[in-house]
């Protein structure tokens, strides 16, 4: 089954809420340890209403990955960060991630993007890693969890971005 990749619509927030709960709650337990005032601290602003404003801020670019009309996963940039690379545990390693990632960087790159910056958690650090991210920085601490700032020059690491920056 194929996977697709769109910008998203204001009418996507609701299954996008559910996706960042869905992946936070389910993937992500290297990081929150299972730990319920964790994991209701980092869930407290995954709200539809938040995902709404997300993804409308001016500033703000976001994609859905879905498979036969379902959304599996979100990936949005804002400014020069990639803010939320997100799938649903039962698409976990079928190139979701990956599509929307691509898709995030080719939008920054034309935004004029030159490197992308994001905080990685322990679960994500390697996904990152394989996909051309390097640590910048020291671990930050928030909520009870561990973040790893990272980035990517986008000019240097993909020279595909210069024919691949066109985005649906």
């Amino acid at each position: 089954m194929n996977i697709e990749v769109r910008r998203s619509v204001r009418e996507d927030a609701a299954a996008i809420c559910r996706v960042l709960r869905e992946s936070i709650t389910g993937c992500c337990s290297a990081d929150h340890h299972d730990d319920p005032e964790i994991l209701s601290r980092w869930l407290s602003n995954k709200t539809i209403e938040n995902v709404e404003m997300w993804v409308n801020a001016s500033n703000s670019v976001a994609f859905v990955a879905l498979r036969e009309g379902q959304v599996l996963g979100v990936s949005l940039i804002s400014g020069e960060e990639l803010a939320l690379c997100y799938v649903v545990p039962e698409a976990l390693h079928q190139g979701a991630g990956k599509a929307l990632l691509q898709s995030a960087e080719n939008a920054a790159f034309a935004r004029g993007v030159d490197s992308l910056k994001l905080e990685s958690t322990r679960t994500a650090l390697p996904f990152y890693s394989r996909n051309g991210f390097l640590a910048d920085g020291s671990l930050r601490r928030w909520a009870g969890l561990e973040a790893q700032p990272m980035s990517k020059m986008l000019l240097a690491n993909n020279p595909l971005h210069r024919s691949a920056c066109g985005v649906r």
